[in-house]
């Protein structure tokens, strides 16, 4: 064996082996809590412009992504999503939606978020009307950037009527 190559393989190989056989780096979970966070904020903004395209934005671009609206069973796939969304802004001019209570959590690559919204809408004779619910996310870094993948939000049914 020449002098070159015996100094390439007990040089190199053994990099190339090492660089192979390393561990995959645990994800940065502050990081992951702070763009979910960051995606929420963004998500209420969206919401309280009443812009289902900056909404849409938000989710996953695949026909696997989810949505549970309060008022629909279940919404599948990313331009249904926006179509849903885009309804229902026509029926609730200058509402302001909040998240009253919100927490998240690392789970793998991706974090659950959960909480508690309000919802104030406008109602015609200049009253407000206002609906307060819960909600449950699945948030993780597709393509560059994160989105959700599941988003289901709900509201309570109301207690069954006193016995008289």
């Amino acid at each position: 064996m020449k002098p070159s190559v015996k100094l390439f393989t007990l040089l190199v190989v053994p990099i190339l082996f090492i660089g192979c056989t390393t561990a995959p780096q645990p994800p940065d979970t502050a990081a992951m809590l702070a763009s979910a966070s960051a995606l929420d904020e963004s998500f209420v903004a969206a919401y309280n412009q009443g812009d289902a395209d900056a909404l849409a934005a938000l989710y996953w671009n695949s026909p696997d992504v989810v949505s549970f609206l309060p008022d629909q069973m279940e919404v599948r796939g990313h331009d249904a999503i926006r179509a849903a969304n885009a309804a229902a802004f026509e029926g609730m001019a200058g509402a302001h939606l909040e998240l009253t209570e919100s927490h998240q959590m690392p789970a793998g690559d991706v974090v659950i978020g959960w909480g508690l919204w309000r919802l104030t809408m406008p109602a015609a004779d200049g009253t407000t009307q206002e609906m307060t619910g819960r909600y449950t996310d699945v948030k993780a870094e597709r393509d560059g950037k994160w989105v959700y993948l599941l988003d289901h939000a709900s509201v309570p049914a109301p207690p069954p009527p006193a016995d008289e």
